[in-house]
C-alpha cells in the first residue's frame, strides 16, 4: 500500500470552513461564531463580512490548491494531508522569518510520524509561499515543470531565511523621486505622465493579469505587454494587517511581506495607470469585464488601511519598471512591419514615416492628375475627331 493517501489530490476540495481558516491564518481575521456555522453575520465587526472582496484571491487559492500532487511513494505520507497543513506551515513561516529554510523544513515535518519525500516537502513550502506572498518560488535544485510554462521562479535557497529571500525576489532599486528632464528641459513627474490610456495609444502596450506580485509592470517590449498584480483586495488586507507593526518587527510577522511593497503595487495601480475619474479608469473597467481582473481594483477607498504618512510614498521596489514605462512611452519600440522597418529612435522614425506619407501623397496625387490629364486628352481628341454637327 503506498503511504496512507486516499486521493491523488489531497487539496482538491475547499470548503468555506477552509477559506476562514485561510483568512485567519494571514491577517488574523477575528470571525464570529455565526459566520463560523455559516449563517448570515449579523455584526459588523465580524472580519468575515470583507470576504466577497476577496473572491479572485479565494479563486486562486482554490485553483493552485486543488493540482497539488504529493509523491507516491510507499512507506510515505503527503507533505500536506489537508488545508490545515498548509495553514501550519504559513504560521511557522510567520512566527519564524529569520530561520533558514531547511531549519523550517526539518522542525516542521520531524513532528510527523512517517516523513514526507524531500521534494515533496519542497513543493509544500513553495506552495505555502505562493499562498502568503503570491510569488512563485522552488528550492535549490528542484525539477519544475513551471519553466516550460512559461515560468521564472525565484529561488529560496535552504541557506537562507524568508526574510532574505524577501530581498531576493524584491530588490531595492534607486530611482530617486521618478522626476525626470524630459528634452526641453522641463522636470516632468514619471508618474504623472504614464496613465494607461496614453500607454496604449501612444506606445501601443496592451495590460496582462498576473498572480504573482514580483512580475507587477513588468514590461514584455517585444509583445508590448504590461503585466499588472491586480488582487488590490489582498493588497490592502495585509496593509491593514501590518498598519499597527512596530519599529524593527519583522514585516512578515503580522503583513506576511513589506508595508512598502504593498503600498507601491496598490498606488501604481490605483494613483499611477489608472487614477479615479480619468480616461484610464475606463481601460481598469474593460481588464476587470473582459480579463478577469480583481474588481476590489476599482474600489478607490485605501484611507483605512494607510498610516498618515503613507499618502504620497517613494518607489524603492517598482520605480525602475515605471521608468521603463516612462521611457517606452517617450521612445516607443517598433513592432508593426513597417515600424520595424524604419530607424529605431522615435523622433527620426516618425519623420522618416511622416515623410514617407508624404511621399505616397503625393506620387498618388500625380497619378490621380495624370489620370485627369489623359481623359481630358481624349475627350478633346474625341471632339475633334467628331465635331459636332450644327442646326441650319
Amino acid at each position: 500500500m503506498i503511504g496512507s493517501l486516499i486521493s491523488p489530490y489531497p487539496l482538491e476540495s475547499t470548503t468555506n470552513a477552509d477559506l476562514q481558516r485561510l483568512t485567519q491564518t494571514l491577517w488574523d481575521w477575528d470571525i464570529c461564531d455565526i459566520c463560523k456555522n455559516g449563517e448570515a453575520c449579523t455584526t459588523s465587526k465580524c472580519s468575515w463580512s470583507r470576504s466577497v472582496r476577496l473572491k479572485r484571491f479565494f479563486d486562486f487559492y482554490k485553483s493552485i490548491t486543488s493540482f497539488y500532487v504529493p509523491d507516491l511513494l510507499p512507506g510515505s505520507t503527503p507533505a500536506l494531508r489537508n488545508h490545515d497543513d498548509m495553514f501550519e506551515i504559513v504560521r511557522l513561516l510567520r512566527v519564524h522569518p529569520n530561520m533558514k529554510r531547511s531549519e523550517l523544513t526539518e522542525k516542521y515535518f520531524s513532528e510527523r510520524d512517517k516523513f514526507p519525500p524531500v521534494n515533496d516537502q519542497h513543493r509544500a513550502f513553495n506552495l505555502a509561499i505562493q499562498v502568503m506572498m503570491m510569488v512563485t518560488c522552488s528550492a535549490e535544485k528542484q525539477p519544475s515543470g513551471l519553466l516550460e510554462l512559461g515560468i521564472q521562479p525565484v529561488q529560496w535557497n535552504s541557506d537562507t531565511s524568508l526574510i532574505e529571500f524577501l530581498s531576493k525576489a524584491f530588490p531595492q532599486t534607486d530611482t530617486g523621486n521618478l522626476y525626470i528632464r524630459d528634452d526641453s528641459g522641463k522636470i516632468r513627474d514619471v508618474k504623472s505622465a504614464i496613465p494607461a490610456r496614453r500607454l496604449k495609444k501612444v506606445a501601443g502596450l496592451r495590460f496582462h493579469g498576473t498572480d504573482d506580485l514580483r512580475n507587477h509592470l513588468r514590461m514584455d517590449v517585444k509583445k508590448g505587454i504590461v503585466e499588472i498584480y491586480h488582487h488590490t483586495s489582498v493588497l490592502t488586507e495585509h496593509l491593514m494587517a501590518s498598519k499597527a507593526l512596530h519599529e524593527g518587527e519583522a514585516p512578515v510577522s503580522s503583513g506576511n511581506f513589506p508595508r512598502q511593497i504593498a503600498l507601491e503595487a496598490l498606488d501604481s495601480v490605483q494613483k499611477v495607470l489608472f487614477p479615479f475619474g480619468s480616461d484610464s479608469e475606463q481601460v481598469l473597467l474593460n481588464l476587470v469585464s473582459e480579463q478577469s481582473f480583481d474588481p476590489d481594483c476599482l474600489r478607490y477607498d485605501s484611507a483605512a488601511c494607510r498610516r498618515e504618512d503613507e499618502e504620497d510614498i517613494s518607489y524603492k521596489y517598482f520605480g525602475g519598471r515605471l521608468v521603463d514605462l516612462y521611457e517606452e512611452l517617450q521612445d516607443p519600440s517598433p513592432r508593426g512591419i513597417l515600424e520595424k522597418w524604419l530607424q529605431r529612435k522615435s523622433g527620426a522614425r516618425y519623420v522618416m514615416m511622416a515623410t514617407l506619407v508624404g511621399v505616397i501623397i503625393a506620387v498618388l496625387l500625380g497619378i490621380l492628375g495624370l489620370a485627369v490629364g489623359i481623359f481630358q486628352a481624349w475627350v478633346a481628341y474625341e471632339a475633334w475627331k467628331y465635331p459636332a454637327s450644327t442646326a441650319n
